[in-house]
């Protein structure tokens, strides 16, 4: 029996993402590499208030970590969203690769408190064969989220040549591709660092979108480039026909052992180099859904990395077949990710 370790990423809300009352929202992005490398991490501040926002921001950390400065001093505009950076002086690594970070903001005579456990969402440098093995991911980092009470973990490698990712989801059943109907799949999307995502239906894509899902009757499991750099947003919210979109150079392999479905892919950096350089420091935007329609249906890495309600957007993501997205979209797909040497 193959052993695939995942783990549960916890993340708690305060009230701070939910109530208008609270003058501000916080939300502590990922690492960009393991802690023990003495990274800089980012909290984000974002004011709520129709005016200026005075305040200090403190950060709470595991033990024996080191952070400096203890506390920064914040002055925002009203709307303005900040990154506010702290520098971990001394970290420990974990195997589950999950952190609990506590922010403090205090200002206009009010304390907010946001509570997150936060991981190093990196790809190490590796190229692995796309053939069902999953044990050459081990030296991957685990970045695993659990939604209606399945679990799911996502882990990337990265070379000059290509970046690969595999999902682990854990569901009852796999319903394979069919050109009708619902089926399992992953979705994922690849953007460059700085970029966002419309608003309007006329707005140009900033992302490499792609679809994977499993074969039916004994064929291969499939890739689907549903997304690139200037498309039309109106062009992606367009329910299309899949077998158009066959992206043939991803290579892709889907296994099943248990009860968990491996969706495994190596994707050439060729088409995406004029916007993504592949080298060590590199930092992007990637972010996943996972698609279980019998089971818990839609799975958001958004949603499990503490992206606030109003970053919701149907515009980031592509129609395909009967997906439905109900009456609340999906998160944003700009969650930060890393390009680094490996996870030690």
């Amino acid at each position: 029996m193959r052993q695939f370790a995942v783990f549960f990423l916890g993340i708690a809300l305060c009230s701070s993402t939910a109530v208008s009352s609270e003058p501000v929202a916080l939300r502590v992005e990922s690492l960009m590499v393991p802690p023990s490398t003495q990274p800089i991490f980012f909290v984000q501040v974002k004011n709520l208030r129709a005016e200026p926002y005075q305040g200090t921001l403190s950060v709470r950390v595991p033990t024996k970590w080191r952070v400096a400065p203890s506390e920064r001093k914040i002055s925002l505009k009203a709307g303005e969203l900040q990154r506010v950076p702290f520098t971990i002086e001394w970290g420990v690594n974990t195997k589950e690769n999950s952190y609990p970070i506590e922010v403090i903001a205090r200002g206009t005579g009010q304390e907010v408190v946001r509570r997150q456990n936060i991981v190093a969402a990196s790809a190490p440098y590796f190229k692995p064969t796309i053939d069902g093995v999953i044990e050459e991911w081990d030296d991957s980092l685990p970045v695993a989220f659990t939604t209606g009470g399945k679990r799911s973990v996502l882990r990337t490698y990265w070379n000059r040549r290509s970046f690969s990712i595999l999902i682990a989801v854990e569901e009852d059943a796999l319903i394979p591709y069919q050109e009708s109907g619902r089926f399992d799949a992953v979705q994922f999307a690849i953007s460059p660092q700085g970029t966002a995502t419309g608003t309007t239906v006329a707005a140009e894509a900033s992302r490499f979108e792609f679809l994977l899902v499993a074969g039916g009757n004994d064929s291969q499991a499939r890739c689907f480039r549903l997304a690139s750099p200037g498309m039309k947003l109106s062009e992606a919210a367009r329910c299309r026909s899949l077998p158009t979109l066959a992206y043939d150079d991803a290579k892709v392999a889907v296994t099943r052992d248990g009860n968990t479905t491996y969706y495994e892919c190596s994707l050439p950096f060729a088409p995406m180099r004029d916007a993504i350089r592949p080298s060590e420091g590199r930092e992007l935007f990637l972010s996943v859904l996972i698609h279980d329609p019998d089971g818990t249906g839609i799975r958001d890495w958004g949603q499990a990395a503490g992206l606030w309600p109003s970053e919701r957007n149907r515009l980031a993501w592509s129609r395909f077949n009967d997906t439905q997205w109900g009456d609340t979209p999906p998160f944003d797909n700009k969650l930060h990710w890393g390009l680094c040497t490996s996870k030690y």
